[in-house]
């Protein structure tokens, strides 16, 4: 009797330890599981009874919080370059306008430039041109002999070229009509005017001796006079345009 208990006890230990061998097992897994899917409610179901997944869960988690936090960090930096391309942008617009100030500053009170002397030669040499041509077609028109209207427009250029320098030259000290971008139309008027009474005296003159005739010289004087004073006009508003030959001033109209 004693044997058969013994043996009974043994068999029920043996039992006991098999099934707890085989129960425990599937008992922590079913905590595993539960475990996994409350952390990991996505992969529940697809990682059961793994010891491994939860390491791998673990990096993944890690990875995609890498990946949040460089995510945010591109944002900031994107953040800050359109901050920095704005700024950069003010930045230039306030370049240009200070380059702009530099390059015509506002003096209050006077004229901003004056002409050099070289400027005026270019531009009484320049004019002399364009009316040579208008003076050689009236003289052609008029005497109808090519030698005369060409003697007519060769004293007309080197006695009026020294004439109009000096005219500028005068012009130049007188500060009425200017401003920063250049003479008014105005001013212009005025010095075509001037000029033109000057000019005609000169031409009428000088086409009588050459052409013989103080009638003939009268008209090809007058034909200039039509053409050239609003020509001269526009010939000394483009000037306008440009600064080579253009000296700063102060107050008082002397050149620095």
């Amino acid at each position: 009797k004693g044997v058969k208990r013994m043996a009974k006890l043994l068999l029920i230990l043996v039992t006991i330890n098999i099934v707890e061998s085989y129960v425990s097992p599937l008992f922590e897994n079913r905590l595993l599981i539960e475990q996994q899917r409350i952390l990991y409610p996505r992969h529940s179901m697809s990682h059961r009874l793994s010891p491994q997944f939860a390491s791998v869960s673990s990096g993944a988690t890690a990875a995609r919080q890498k990946i949040t936090f460089r995510l945010l960090q591109i944002r900031r930096l994107e953040t800050e370059l359109k901050e920095a391309r704005s700024l950069l942008r003010e930045e230039r617009k306030e370049l240009k306008q200070l380059a702009k100030q530099v390059e015509k500053p506002a003096v209050v009170g006077g004229p901003i430039y004056r002409d050099t002397t070289a400027r005026s030669f270019v531009k009484a040499i320049g004019w002399r041109i364009i009316a040579g041509l208008i003076t050689f077609c009236s003289s052609f028109y008029f005497t109808k002999q090519l030698s005369t209207a060409l003697a007519i427009v060769a004293s007309d250029f080197f006695s009026k070229v020294l004439t109009m320098f000096i005219g500028e030259r005068i012009f130049n000290k007188v500060n009425v009509g200017r401003s920063a971008s250049g003479d008014n139309v105005g001013r212009s008027v005025a010095k075509a005017l001037i000029w033109r009474l000057i000019a005609f005296l000169n031409t009428a003159t000088i086409s009588g001796l050459v052409a013989g005739s103080a009638g003939i010289g009268a008209s090809i004087a007058s034909f200039d006079a039509i053409f050239k004073t609003a020509l001269m006009v526009g010939y000394d508003q483009m000037w306008n345009k440009i600064d080579w030959g253009r000296e700063l001033e102060n107050v008082d109209g002397d050149g620095i």
